[in-house]
């Protein structure tokens, strides 16, 4: 059978199923007047439609199903305003206080207690290296290592532990980093070392340079970020005394610990408040707190 064939084929059967349609059309109502409308309601009867409906609802686990689309329209609504909350920098209250309490007192002293350690560590490794007892390609993988990790613990840490006083403890490990490469710096300009040299004892020329730099490191810092008062929570109170807990502060070298002060103000346990010092410049012990100034939670 060729094309035509085919076509014409088709075009016949068309017609034949449009005329059978056509004359089925008049005897619609006879069929409609003979349906039994009581067998139709006993087919639609509304309990089996029930019991179908059920059973084929729990046959598919629809009410799970339901469930997990609404507990992932939840965590999309919480993600976006959690994006939309950090990108308009409007986080809540109670995050910031949960990230700062996240710390304890004992965290936060060893945290700075590390710092303090791998700064030393730092230096005194950039002064044998000065003398050749480390070789430099020793020196070199080992500073970036104390570097990167102070430079972690600063962002990843600090940064939380004190948010308000961030730059002065920043600044403060920073400066003696910077002691210990100009010390290599230095060492390396022969011209620098001759002309400042230590006429009795060349050798000591860069370790006596070494000793200015971080005496000049402590004053700058002083005088920069110095404060001759702290802060802490009285836990204690008594009739002219009180029992303040004080945390670490670099600013007011105050060491963490429970001091005993004078209360003048009747401060009560729970306060925060600020205190006057009792400055040792040269003590390692650190300032002491002595007296309360004021209630810092009414400031």
């Amino acid at each position: 059978m060729n094309i035509f064939g085919k076509l014409g084929y088709y075009i016949v059967l068309a017609f034949n199923l449009v005329g059978t349609l056509i004359l089925a059309i008049p005897k619609i109502p006879g069929k409609l007047r003979n349906i039994n409308s009581n067998e139709i309601k006993e087919r639609l009867d509304t309990e089996n439609l029930k019991e179908n409906l059920t059973r084929i609802r729990n046959d598919i686990n629809l009410d799970e199903k339901i469930s997990h689309i609404s507990s992932a329209e939840n965590i999309q609504k919480t993600i976006q305003n959690t994006v939309n909350s950090k990108v308009t920098g409007k986080d809540s209250d109670s995050n910031v206080v949960m990230s700062v309490n996240a710390f304890t007192p004992e965290e936060k002293e060893n945290t700075i207690l590390i710092l303090q350690i791998l700064s030393a560590v730092f230096v005194v490794v950039s002064i044998l290296n000065i003398f050749n007892f480390i070789a430099f390609i020793v020196y070199l993988p080992l500073g970036l290592v104390i570097i990167g990790y102070i430079i972690y613990l600063l962002y990843t840490k600090v940064i939380l532990m004190y948010k308000n006083d961030f730059p002065a403890y920043r600044d403060f490990f920073l400066m003696y980093i910077a002691v210990g490469i100009l010390l290599v710096l230095v060492n390396s300009n022969s011209n620098f070392v001759m002309a400042f040299s230590f006429t009795p004892l060349p050798s000591l020329s860069v370790l006596i340079f070494a000793v200015v730099a971080v005496v000049a490191v402590f004053l700058i810092y002083r005088v920069r970020y110095y404060q001759n008062f702290t802060y802490g929570t009285v836990v204690e109170e008594g009739k002219n005394t009180a029992y303040v807990r004080v945390e670490y502060d670099i600013r007011s070298n105050v060491k963490p610990d429970l001091y005993i002060v004078e209360n003048n103000i009747s401060a009560v346990e729970g306060d925060y408040v600020k205190l006057k010092l009792e400055e040792k410049l040269l003590s390692m012990s650190g300032n002491k707190p002595i007296g309360i100034i004021n209630n810092a939670n009414k400031i």
